[in-house]
């Protein structure tokens, strides 16, 4: 089993800028990573046991990311690693000054370790990452959730000014309720006391990819209601260069986030957050 690789500066920057991703939407706790290093380039998942905290997974693509890139293994050239999230952002974030970047497997004291060496301003600095070994063929067990395909589609404002809005509603309300429409509006919304209240994005894009019958999708309204915190963290991915990011509206299941980062095609990120339950909605179902 072989792994060597090289990225330049602002290659290693887009890599932190994903793990950043990752950090933020644990809220603070200290989870695991797993990754997965194939041929065709990286794929990383924050495997969590919980329905109520938010799935990440992010895809990077070899031929974009690495300026030097050899894998060997006997699963189809395939490595699963599972490693410490807190290990991994401060390695990469101590080697952001770096002009280059080397990212090898290697074992110390026999301990496999993901090995990060950097050289900046005539200083080596080499992180040994201690990583667990899986099998490869485990990765299946932590694939993206399969969801419902989304009513609603809206690339979101390029600024941050979302975010800002998102951090001004989470003192009135746990939650805060989305509702979107494929005529390119966004409606955020929560709930103090008998107040209501309400901010609006006008003329988003609205994305058709994935409908049959875009004449009718064009209808199309949705509402999800998230909880409010865990889409402040989410939204973060704000502080990474980001070609655009797409919003998906599955209803009653989740609200989706596809990040497509910057530059074009060097790899995306997406967000499964779970829905809650609209204000009322439990006093109304099927009764026990």
């Amino acid at each position: 089993m072989r792994f060597k690789a090289r990225l330049f500066q602002d290659m290693l920057l887009v890599v932190e800028g994903v793990i950043m991703c990752l950090e933020k939407a644990t809220a603070g706790a200290t989870p695991t990573v797993l990754l997965h290093l194939s041929p065709g380039g990286a794929k990383l998942a924050l495997p969590t046991a919980s329905t109520e905290e938010p799935q990440v997974f992010a895809e990077l693509a070899a031929d974009k990311l690495f300026a030097e890139y050899r894998i060997e293994s006997q699963s189809d050239d395939c490595i699963l690693l599972e490693a410490g999230l807190a290990n991994l952002a401060r390695a990469f974030r101590s080697g952001r000054a770096a002009p280059l970047c080397l990212l090898k497997l290697t074992k110390r004291r026999g301990q496999p370790c993901l090995c990060l060496e950097t050289r900046a301003l005539e200083v080596d600095v080499t992180h040994d990452i201690p990583v667990k070994v899986l099998k490869a063929a485990e990765i299946e067990a932590y694939a993206p959730p399969e969801v419902p395909a989304p009513s609603v589609q809206l690339e979101l404002p390029a600024s941050r000014q979302l975010r800002t809005v998102v951090d001004r509603l989470k003192p009135f309300d746990r939650y805060v309720s989305l509702d979107g429409d494929m005529h390119g509006s966004l409606t955020l919304r929560a709930q103090s006391g008998e107040a209501s209240i309400k901010t609006f994005f006008p003329n988003l894009s609205p994305r058709f990819d994935g409908f049959d019958d875009e004449a009718a999708a064009a209808n199309n309204v949705a509402t999800v209601r998230v909880d409010g915190r865990k889409l402040a963290n989410v939204l973060a991915f704000y502080g990474v260069p980001c070609e655009a990011a797409i919003a998906c509206f599955v209803e009653g299941v989740s609200f989706v986030l596809h990040v497509f980062l910057a530059p074009a095609g060097v790899g995306t990120v997406t967000y499964y957050l779970p829905v809650g339950v609209e204000e009322g909605e439990w006093m109304n179902g099927p009764e026990g």
